[in-house]
């Protein structure tokens, strides 16, 4: 999927577009009026040169034994940049300069301005002696000058452009900065940060939408308040009359002996374990939704770590399967609620209880960061299955009963704690197991 373009980055590219756009047509328009002030100019050079000229070329005619400047000392001035002649009313041409040229298809009858031959020239003539001198303009000055003139308004362009957009894109980022921070503060909110948005900073554009954030918030806030105290409410509830009917139904078990509805009872007593259980994840979510696992200041782990395996070696189902090792000279701190700490590391150990071999070893080991690895035997997960187990209700492919809320509930716990959940399967150097890794190394409150 591509990626969109930032608001930033079409201000920018439109901004230098238009800008540039703008630019063009401002060089335009001034290359329009030196266009036509350079050619009054040169006209004006033209008319001048033909009236000093008409005079001279006459007089040559008249005294042709002194005849000895118009035409080279004209030529020589003016650096060849035009040239004359002179002709009569019939066409015919009297005097011409050294290099005038030859070939001259039309020779123009009426006074003023004219093109001759594709060439700029002016024309004048004597009302005495019927003559008419045209002066051509010979190079091409003129429009080297309207080249030179337009290149010195468009050339800037070409380093002129980049700098410019860089210049807008380093302006529409700083402009854009409030939403920038606008969006930063959005994405801070989660389950656990329902905190109102500061309408009261906003710019005037986007104190409206924060307004209506903060609404939002308040209404999801509403919302999931209800539906924790619902959740909080029904397992606390549920717990007391699942315990009494799970006693009644182990004494109902008990008083029918090998009666043969026993089976059935049995069936019920374990559906009831699975309702107790359940409705403990639940009431252990419903903590997590409300933030506790965080704690304010950091707490050492070394001593929750052997009471919870001890716990796992005083019962009897457990006993010997749950071994700890932690490495020398740890030290074992992080920012999490005890209470928290313990209900992970316990969903972790059941879980292998649960999920490993039957007969399988439970390692908790504790490493510097700290990290907590708690690993199991018993068959290596898929990768596709891997990527789903943090989720609440996603199960692996073991047919072992459980609700599918363990290591969803690790999770919660670890990430409000600054922490991460890394699973993995098969063991490292191994073909098989399930390991979970706890890890606070990137926590700035952790320590070791």
């Amino acid at each position: 999927m591509r990626r969109p373009w930032s608001i930033a980055l079409r201000l920018a590219l439109l901004l230098t577009l238009v800008t540039g756009v703008f630019w063009l047509g401002a060089a335009a328009v001034s290359t329009a009026v030196l266009q036509h002030e350079l050619q009054e100019a040169f006209d004006e050079s033209l008319s001048q040169s033909a009236y000093r000229l008409l005079p001279l070329a006459l007089h040559d005619l008249r005294e042709p034994g002194e005849r000895h400047g118009p035409v080279q000392g004209m030529g020589e001035a003016d650096d060849n940049a035009f040239t004359y002649f002179v002709h009569d009313g019939a066409g015919n041409i009297l005097l011409r300069a050294e290099d005038a040229p030859d070939n001259v298809t039309t020779l123009p009858t009426a006074t003023g301005y004219m093109e001759v031959d594709g060439r700029r020239a002016f024309s004048i003539s004597d009302k005495r002696s019927g003559l008419s001198i045209v002066v051509l303009e010979m190079s091409d000055h003129r429009q080297d000058a309207l080249v030179d003139a337009a290149g010195t308004l468009f050339w800037p362009l070409v380093a002129l452009i980049p700098l410019l957009g860089v210049g807008i894109w380093a302006v529409v980022r700083l402009g854009m900065q409030p939403i920038t921070s606008f969006s930063r503060d959005i994405a801070l909110r989660d389950s656990g940060n329902l905190a109102p948005l500061d309408a009261a900073g906003q710019p005037a554009e986007l104190a409206p939408i924060a307004g209506e954030v903060t609404a939002l918030l308040d209404r999801l806030k509403a919302a999931m308040d209800a539906e924790r105290s619902f959740a909080a409410n029904s397992a606390h509830e549920l717990r007391t009359p699942i315990a009494g009917a799970l006693a009644q139904t182990q004494r109902l078990a008990l008083d029918l002996g090998e009666h043969p509805a026993k089976p059935r009872v049995q069936e019920v007593e374990r559906a009831l374990r699975h309702l107790s259980v359940l409705s403990e994840k639940l009431l252990q979510l419903a903590r997590l939704e409300a933030g506790f696992a965080r704690s304010e200041q950091p707490v050492a782990l070394r001593p929750i770590l052997d009471l919870v395996v001890r716990d796992f070696e005083h019962a009897q189902a457990t006993a010997g399967r749950v071994q700890l090792s932690v490495a020398p000279g740890v030290a074992l701190t992080a920012r999490i609620n005890p209470d928290a700490f313990a209900i992970a590391l316990r969903n972790l150990v059941q879980n292998g209880l649960i999920h490993g071999q039957s007969d399988g070893l439970i390692e908790v080991s504790a490493e510097a960061g700290p990290r907590i690895v708690v690993r199991n035997q018993g068959p290596a997960v898929s990768p596709e299955v891997l990527a789903h187990l943090g989720t609440r209700f996603a199960r692996g492919n073991s047919r072992a009963s459980g609700t599918g809320l363990g290591l969803a509930i690790v999770e919660a716990i670890v990430q409000q704690s600054g922490g991460r959940m890394q699973l993995a399967s098969p063991i490292a150097g191994q073909t098989d197991g399930f390991e979970v890794c706890l890890d606070w190394s990137a926590s700035p409150s952790s320590g070791n």
